[in-house]
This record gives structure tokens, C-alpha cells and sequence, in this order.
């Protein structure tokens, strides 16, 4: 009796998964939120994503990655070959990167629109130090710079087959995450309950532009949630480390892991020296 051959270099078959399907429910759901301008389904579109992204996460995790054979031979033959998972990552931080672009360059004509005379809400920014803490957030800067070294040298401990040095690194660049979100959000506390800047308004006194709260927040607001989800991978990461869950030869979660973290951090340098030096 003839037995079917292998599918895939793992010698496994592959079946289809869910989780794609949920991610762009969820996405879906979001953005009707969005649209219709209701918290609750924008927030049960957000728990459905971040459900459908978990669990595709969980799964993906738990196989080595086979390459990505998308190419013509021809073509492979000059290009080193990269996997499926590892080409997804590098596409996603390229959209992010525009993402993110749109955001500080409409923040930054935002700003120099609103200070030129006739400006419908015409004000001037505040200059630095003038309501935020430059010293503090320049330290939570250095602490998440401090983070992607932790970042580094995790990668190195597997790519070496140092499991104990791969945990604590690891381990390390998470609690450095934490602390960074922490004290933004000490920051966003004191800034928004005792000096009263808010998406709407600014401190009363100051005579700042009332929109320099709102392209402060967006800017920030959404690296952090960046940053938070830098967070979650860096938890399920470190504990498959303390589990065992990675080899010298198979440990490419740590390097995507530590791809995004790097980058995050890349873009925070930038919102740090826009936004709080300039």
C-alpha cells in the first residue's frame, strides 16, 4: 500500500490555521468601532485580535520555521534564503515605518501650521522642559537603550548554546520593557491629573497651543503601545527560555523577538529627540 509522501521540509503536513481568520475579524470589528465611533465594539474588536494574535503566536512557536521557497531557483540561487516567519516580520516593520512616519510628519506640520498667524488654533508649542520632564523621560530612554543591549546579548547566548545566559538576558530586557512602560505611565498620570494636559487642552498659564496635547499623546500613545506589545512577545519568549524551548539550532523567535524590540527602540530615539528637544 503506497504511503504519501512528506509534505514540507519537516516531513509533516501542513493544515490550514484559524488564527489568520480571527486576527482579521477582529480587525474588522475595530474598525467599525472606529467608524461608528463606539468604545465597546472597537474594544471587543481589539480583544478579538489580540486573541487571534496570541494564539497564532502560540501555535507558530512551537515547530521549528521552515524557509520561505517563494522565489524562482534562479533567484534563490543569489539571495540567501529566509524564512516564511522572518520575511513577514521585515514586511510588517516596513509599514510600520510608514506607519509611523505619517504619524510624526503630521504631527510636525501640525505643529508648525497651527504656530504661523491666522492659524485656527493658533498658539505657540511649548519648548522643551516647559511642561514635560526632560530628565526623566531622557532616562527611561537610556533604560530601553540599556534594553536592546540585554536584547543583544540574549541572541548571542543561544546563537552560542548558552541556555542559562539566554534566560536571564532575556529576562532582563523584559523587566527593562516594564520599567519603561512604567514610568510613561507615571508620566501620562502627572502630566494629565496635575499639570492638566490633556488631548484638548493645555496647562492653563502656559498659553501653549491646545493641539499640543493631542499630537503629544499620539506620538507617544502609540509607540507605547508598541512597546507593550514588545512587552507580551518578551514574556511568552522568556518563559518557552526557562522551559527549554530553544536550541543553538533552533531559536528563531529570540532573533524576531529582539528585531522588533530593536526597532521600537529605533523609533523611540526619534520621538525623543522630535518631541521632548525640539
Amino acid at each position: 500500500m503506497a504511503h504519501p509522501g512528506p509534505v514540507g521540509d519537516e516531513g509533516e503536513e501542513h493544515h490550514g490555521s484559524p488564527w489568520p481568520v480571527i486576527i482579521a475579524v477582529g480587525m474588522g470589528i475595530g474598525y467599525v468601532g472606529i467608524v461608528s465611533a463606539s468604545i465597546p465594539i472597537l474594544l471587543a474588536g481589539v480583544a478579538v485580535f489580540a486573541g487571534g494574535a496570541g494564539g497564532w503566536v502560540h501555535d507558530d512557536l512551537q515547530r521549528p520555521s521552515s524557509a520561505f521557497y517563494g522565489l524562482a531557483a534562479a533567484v534563490e540561487s543569489k539571495f540567501p534564503r529566509v524564512s516564511g516567519r522572518k520575511l513577514a516580520l521585515w514586511l510588517f516593520l516596513v509599514t510600520e515605518i510608514m506607519f509611523f512616519s505619517a504619524i510624526i510628519g503630521a504631527s510636525w506640520t501640525l505643529r508648525l501650521r497651527t504656530t504661523t498667524p491666522g492659524a485656527t488654533f493658533q498658539g505657540p508649542w511649548a519648548t522643551p522642559g516647559e511642561i514635560l520632564n526632560v530628565p526623566l523621560t531622557g532616562l527611561n530612554t537610556f533604560i530601553l537603550i540599556c534594553s536592546s543591549l540585554t536584547m543583544v546579548e540574549a541572541l548571542a547566548a543561544i546563537e552560542r548554546g548558552d541556555q542559562r545566559k539566554v534566560r536571564y538576558f532575556l529576562l532582563a530586557t523584559l523587566l527593562l520593557g516594564i520599567t519603561f512602560l512604567s514610568i510613561q505611565a507615571y508620566e501620562y498620570q502627572k502630566l494629565y491629573f496635575g499639570e492638566g494636559l490633556t488631548f484638548t487642552h493645555a496647562p492653563l498659564g502656559t498659553g501653549v497651543n491646545p493641539l499640543y496635547g493631542a499630537t503629544f499623546f499620539a506620538q507617544t500613545g502609540v509607540h507605547g503601545s508598541h512597546v507593550t506589545a514588545g512587552v507580551l512577545a518578551l514574556a511568552y519568549t522568556t518563559r518557552k527560555a526557562f522551559k527549554g524551548g530553544f536550541t543553538k539550532e533552533n531559536h528563531e523567535a529570540v532573533e524576531l523577538v529582539g528585531l522588533y524590540w530593536h526597532f521600537v527602540d529605533v523609533v523611540w530615539i526619534f520621538l525623543f529627540t522630535i518631541v521632548y528637544l525640539i
